[in-house]
């Protein structure tokens, strides 16, 4: 049995520099389809294991693992702890799991490498998963409350006496809420009021989605995803999935165009076409101390330069975070958007996504979040989402942003450029955006 005191005395000193080792994840595929008999903790554990054996890491160098899930499954409260048990791994790998919303895993890696700035050389698998064919269904409060008495009552005639003043319709199960819970308005919805606010139109929206169709069809084509996917063999028929199945490299604007709106029915323009569809997938990353790194005789593929996260009004523009987080990062770290090689905008709506780089390109709106009248940038299109984005690739909210850490990393590689910047916007007026560098 391990000494959990001998094994943290014996930790070796690190350099305090975060890198990313390596990333893997499953194929991300459309819900209620390849992998609706599939729960968090299976396809979470999955991603584990590949990346274990990719790396031909001994797992007692492991020290915690972390999951980003947004939709929790009740019987997995803490899915990261769990895939330990579940995969057998060495017991003093202690885990966590947290809900940012869509930056989630963005910030499991973010916390790594905090830790890791701070002086402790961890070695972390940081990650997330979503399997939104399979959301927890609720009851009334009544219905619970109704429950919990009749667990307490300690006679028949007391349950019976409780039984018979309950409602029977209270036991109607309560869809998934789609809705913020305090603005009342769905992501669809408050998408369409920032493509009204900004004047993003739907040919535009169209036009984008196509794009990023067609880049992740061509980089899925000449095997570009094959270095981060593992196959996952999906219950209950267990047939091999080795690649998305949401990308549409055939589609056309005409196909686009034709798609009618989803939210606002007689004046909206985001459709199921300019939307990022709901998402199957986990995807999960290698992130230690650079030192300790190569004294494994791992090759880091790009340090973690830094992070940064921020809130935003969710009642004016709830997905307008990435416009805000940019500037933040980049100031602070001395740096314009000039000198920035590639950009991965996590794509929520087409509409969002083009709301936010107007908005970085805008005297006003520079004037009123950072107090500059002059407009901080434009984002050059060649170098925003090479790969496509979540409009074709698809989004599982909580392994979106450890897949686009593994993805920008492999690219700033294959294209030999030196700095990415990722950004993540998120519900409840949230946003994180991470700056990263290759190691050559």
């Amino acid at each position: 049995m391990l000494n959990v005191s001998k094994y943290r005395a014996l930790l070796p000193e690190g350099n305090s520099k975060p890198v990313f080792i390596d990333g893997v994840r499953s194929p991300f595929v459309k819900s209620f389809g390849a992998l609706e008999k599939a729960d968090c903790l299976e396809l979470y554990s999955r991603v584990v294991d590949g990346l274990l054996r990719k790396l031909e890491i001994d797992p007692m160098e492991i020290d915690e693992i972390s999951a980003g899930v947004v939709v929790p499954q009740p019987k997995n409260g803490n899915v990261a702890r769990d895939s330990v048990i579940n995969l057998g791994l060495p017991a003093h790998i202690h885990g966590y799991t947290v809900n940012r919303q869509c930056t989630s895993s963005l910030h499991t890696i973010a916390d790594v490498a905090k830790e890791v700035k701070s002086g402790h050389p961890l070695m972390g698998l940081a990650g997330g998963v979503e399997v939104l064919s399979d959301v927890p269904i609720t009851y009334s409060k009544e219905a619970r409350q109704f429950l919990l008495a009749l667990n307490k009552a300690k006679s028949p005639a007391d349950k019976l006496a409780i039984v018979a003043h309950f409602d029977a319709k209270a036991w109607l199960p309560q869809a998934p809420a789609i809705a913020e819970p305090l603005t009342g308005l769905s992501m669809g919805d408050s998408a369409e009021i920032m493509a009204k606010l900004n004047g993003i139109t739907r040919e535009a929206q169209d036009k984008f989605a196509l794009a990023s169709h067609q880049k992740a069809a061509a980089a899925q084509k000449a095997g570009k995803f094959d270095e981060e996917i593992v196959s996952i063999w999906a219950p209950e028929r267990y047939e091999a999935i080795e690649k998305d199945n949401l990308i549409r490299g055939d589609t056309t604007l005409e196909k686009l165009l034709s798609i009618r709106p989803a939210f606002d029915k007689a004046y909206g323009t985001i459709t199921a076409g300019n939307a990022s569809a709901l998402t199957d997938g986990a995807a999960v990353a290698l992130i230690t101390d650079e030192k300790r790194a190569r004294s494994l005789g791992l090759k880091p593929k790009s340090r973690i330069v830094d992070s940064f996260f921020v809130g935003v009004d969710p009642m004016e523009q709830l997905l307008i975070g990435p416009a805000v987080v940019i500037p933040y990062l980049l100031k602070r770290n001395g740096l314009t958007l000039e000198n920035i090689d590639l950009f991965e905008i996590h794509e929520a709506f087409a509409a969002q996504v083009l709301s936010c780089v107007k908005s970085m390109e805008s005297k006003d709106f520079c004037q009123r979040y950072f107090g500059d009248a002059k407009a901080f940038g434009t984002i050059p299109e060649e170098k925003l989402n090479v790969n496509g984005g979540a409009l074709a690739i698809g989004h599982p909210f909580g392994a979106t942003g450890a897949r686009l850490v593994t993805t920008l990393s492999n690219e700033l590689i294959r294209s030999n450029k030196n700095l990415g910047l990722i950004a993540i916007c998120a519900a409840g007026g949230m946003a994180g955006a991470m700056l990263i560098e290759r190691i050559a």
